[in-house]
């Protein structure tokens, strides 16, 4: 039996698991420059380490 590695790139379905949004908002998150998409032969990746961070809470200004 093969150990898995993980990777740390998810491909479009991992990150739209990851992230549990549709992919209308993924690809909308993409076009204002909140995820960067990765092109990868002919498939988009992305890193998880990025999605962690656009998910992270921002400060409001006070």
């Amino acid at each position: 039996m093969k150990a898995q590695i993980e990777s740390p790139y998810l491909n479009t379905a991992e990150a739209l698991s990851y992230l549990k949004v549709c992919r209308k908002t993924l690809h909308n998150w993409i076009g204002k420059g909140i995820i960067t998409a990765y092109k990868i032969g002919n498939t988009n990746r992305f890193k998880r380490t990025e999605l962690d961070a656009a998910l992270r809470p921002v400060k409001p200004l006070t």
